[in-house]
Protein backbone atom coordinates (compact mmCIF):
# COMPACT_ATOMS: atom_id res chain seq x y z
CA UNK A 1 0.00 0.00 0.00
CA UNK A 2 2.68 2.13 0.34
CA UNK A 3 4.45 1.49 -2.74
CA UNK A 4 1.45 2.38 -4.66
CA UNK A 5 0.89 5.90 -2.72
CA UNK A 6 4.64 6.51 -3.47
CA UNK A 7 3.60 5.91 -7.01
CA UNK A 8 0.29 7.85 -6.98
CA UNK A 9 2.04 10.94 -5.94
CA UNK A 10 5.07 10.40 -8.02
CA UNK A 11 2.63 10.03 -11.03
CA UNK A 12 0.86 13.01 -9.98
CA UNK A 13 3.34 15.35 -10.33
CA UNK A 14 5.12 13.39 -13.77
CA UNK A 15 1.87 13.88 -15.33
CA UNK A 16 1.00 17.65 -14.13
CA UNK A 17 4.54 18.25 -14.71
CA UNK A 18 4.79 16.95 -18.45
CA UNK A 19 2.96 20.42 -19.90
CA UNK A 20 6.53 21.87 -19.14
CA UNK A 21 4.45 25.22 -18.15
CA UNK A 22 2.53 26.42 -15.61
CA UNK A 23 0.85 29.03 -17.45
CA UNK A 24 -0.89 27.25 -20.72
CA UNK A 25 -4.68 27.78 -20.51
CA UNK A 26 -6.82 26.24 -17.41
CA UNK A 27 -8.29 24.04 -19.61
CA UNK A 28 -5.85 22.13 -20.60
CA UNK A 29 -3.21 23.15 -17.56
CA UNK A 30 -1.97 21.25 -14.61
CA UNK A 31 -5.39 20.97 -12.80
CA UNK A 32 -6.82 19.08 -14.78
CA UNK A 33 -4.14 16.89 -15.87
CA UNK A 34 -4.14 16.08 -12.10
CA UNK A 35 -7.52 15.71 -11.38
CA UNK A 36 -7.95 13.57 -14.57
CA UNK A 37 -4.81 11.19 -12.92
CA UNK A 38 -6.61 11.02 -9.43
CA UNK A 39 -9.97 10.41 -10.94
CA UNK A 40 -8.47 7.65 -13.45
CA UNK A 41 -6.63 6.04 -10.95
CA UNK A 42 -9.36 6.01 -8.33
CA UNK A 43 -11.64 4.86 -10.48
CA UNK A 44 -9.56 1.90 -11.29
CA UNK A 45 -9.08 0.86 -7.86
CA UNK A 46 -12.61 0.61 -6.71
CA UNK A 47 -13.53 -1.23 -9.71
CA UNK A 48 -11.00 -3.92 -9.50
CA UNK A 49 -11.72 -4.44 -5.70
CA UNK A 50 -15.06 -5.70 -6.76
CA UNK A 51 -14.43 -7.28 -10.16
CA UNK A 52 -11.20 -9.11 -9.67
CA UNK A 53 -12.49 -11.55 -6.74
CA UNK A 54 -15.56 -12.46 -8.60
CA UNK A 55 -14.09 -13.01 -12.07
CA UNK A 56 -11.18 -15.54 -10.95
CA UNK A 57 -13.35 -16.96 -8.15
CA UNK A 58 -11.29 -15.72 -4.99
CA UNK A 59 -14.40 -13.88 -3.19
CA UNK A 60 -15.68 -15.47 -0.14
CA UNK A 61 -17.02 -13.88 3.21
CA UNK A 62 -13.97 -14.15 4.66
CA UNK A 63 -11.63 -12.62 2.52
CA UNK A 64 -13.88 -9.98 1.08
CA UNK A 65 -11.50 -7.18 -0.04
CA UNK A 66 -8.10 -8.00 -1.86
CA UNK A 67 -5.92 -5.12 -1.28
CA UNK A 68 -3.10 -6.36 -3.96
CA UNK A 69 -6.19 -5.63 -6.36
CA UNK A 70 -6.89 -2.07 -4.80
CA UNK A 71 -2.99 -1.34 -5.48
CA UNK A 72 -2.83 -2.58 -8.89
CA UNK A 73 -6.42 -1.24 -9.91
CA UNK A 74 -5.24 2.12 -9.49
CA UNK A 75 -1.95 1.79 -11.19
CA UNK A 76 -3.65 0.58 -13.83
CA UNK A 77 -5.87 3.47 -13.96
CA UNK A 78 -2.63 5.21 -13.59
CA UNK A 79 -1.36 3.70 -16.69
CA UNK A 80 -4.17 3.95 -18.97
CA UNK A 81 -5.01 7.81 -18.31
CA UNK A 82 -1.06 8.70 -18.84
CA UNK A 83 -1.10 9.11 -22.63
CA UNK A 84 -4.04 11.28 -23.11
CA UNK A 85 -4.30 12.98 -19.31
CA UNK A 86 -4.57 16.28 -20.92
CA UNK A 87 -6.78 16.27 -23.93
CA UNK A 88 -9.59 14.01 -21.79
CA UNK A 89 -12.60 15.51 -19.78
CA UNK A 90 -13.06 13.95 -16.35
CA UNK A 91 -16.06 11.88 -17.76
CA UNK A 92 -13.84 10.36 -19.77
CA UNK A 93 -11.18 9.61 -17.36
CA UNK A 94 -13.41 7.94 -14.87
CA UNK A 95 -14.68 5.66 -18.21
CA UNK A 96 -10.52 4.74 -18.86
CA UNK A 97 -10.21 3.68 -14.98
CA UNK A 98 -12.64 1.45 -15.20
CA UNK A 99 -12.20 0.07 -18.29
CA UNK A 100 -8.36 -0.33 -17.40
CA UNK A 101 -9.17 -2.36 -14.44
CA UNK A 102 -11.64 -4.36 -16.30
CA UNK A 103 -8.67 -5.19 -18.51
CA UNK A 104 -6.26 -5.83 -15.69
CA UNK A 105 -8.83 -8.03 -14.44
CA UNK A 106 -8.58 -9.86 -17.52
CA UNK A 107 -5.00 -10.03 -18.10
CA UNK A 108 -5.36 -11.86 -14.27
CA UNK A 109 -7.49 -14.41 -15.83
CA UNK A 110 -5.23 -14.69 -18.66
CA UNK A 111 -2.11 -15.47 -16.83
CA UNK A 112 -4.28 -17.69 -14.42
CA UNK A 113 -5.80 -20.31 -17.47
CA UNK A 114 -2.04 -20.08 -19.15
CA UNK A 115 -0.55 -20.95 -15.46
CA UNK A 116 1.91 -17.93 -15.96
CA UNK A 117 3.65 -17.35 -12.47
CA UNK A 118 2.91 -13.21 -12.12
CA UNK A 119 2.99 -13.15 -8.06
CA UNK A 120 3.05 -9.34 -8.46
CA UNK A 121 1.11 -8.97 -11.50
CA UNK A 122 3.58 -6.63 -13.20
CA UNK A 123 2.20 -8.06 -16.58
CA UNK A 124 -1.27 -7.41 -16.34
CA UNK A 125 -0.59 -3.84 -14.99
CA UNK A 126 1.56 -2.97 -17.17
CA UNK A 127 0.72 -4.57 -20.62
CA UNK A 128 -3.17 -4.87 -20.29
CA UNK A 129 -3.08 -1.03 -19.10
CA UNK A 130 -0.61 0.39 -21.82
CA UNK A 131 -2.31 -1.12 -24.41
CA UNK A 132 -6.05 0.11 -22.93
CA UNK A 133 -4.79 3.35 -22.64
CA UNK A 134 -3.13 3.47 -26.10
CA UNK A 135 -6.84 2.56 -27.37
CA UNK A 136 -8.48 4.86 -24.87
CA UNK A 137 -6.29 7.81 -26.48
CA UNK A 138 -8.20 7.49 -29.51
CA UNK A 139 -11.19 6.74 -28.48
CA UNK A 140 -11.46 9.67 -25.85
CA UNK A 141 -9.04 12.19 -27.44
CA UNK A 142 -10.68 16.03 -27.89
Amino acid sequence: MTGTLILWVAWLFFNGGSTNNLFVPRANGPAKIIMNTVISGSCGGVVAVFVKARVLGTYSFVNRYDCGALCNGALIGLVSITGCCDQVEPWAAFIIGGIGALFYVAGCKILDVLHVDDPVEAAPVHFFGGVWGTLATGFFSN
